[in-house]
């Protein structure tokens, strides 16, 4: 059984806005950052297509380098998704009712676990 990692927030803006300067590419969009040991975790939630639908997109990092084909599970109110990160660490995954989400990244190290989240 592989190691389980708890990963520790570092950022969320919506309780800590982006420093002055700093610009991302939606700025409707909530941005979050976690990290444990090496690994980091930015997720990027934004509105989806659907008006009461959320999007979520991110990359897994590890030691600074896109993580490829790591297995990363969403476990929500409704259901678990499953998808795999590409060659760029990144993934998507669009529709989501808003609600608390818990995440799970299978990497290297281990499990990388992230407490749940609200997404809204």
């Amino acid at each position: 059984m592989a190691d389980r990692i708890e990963a520790s927030l570092v950022y969320d803006t919506k309780s800590q806005p982006l420093s002055s300067g700093v610009r991302a590419v939606v700025q409707r969009a909530r941005r979050v950052l976690y990290a444990a040991d090496e690994t980091e975790l930015v997720l990027q939630i934004a509105q989806d297509r659907q008006p009461d639908r959320l999007k979520l997109a991110g990359q897994v990092l590890d030691e600074g380098m896109p993580l490829e084909g790591a297995a990363v599970s969403l476990m929500g109110p409704a259901r678990k998704i499953s998808e795999e990160t590409d060659e760029d660490g990144e993934f998507q995954m669009g529709a989501l009712p808003r609600g608390a989400y818990s995440l799970e990244i299978d990497t290297p190290a281990g499990v990388l676990s992230v407490a749940p989240i609200d997404i809204e």
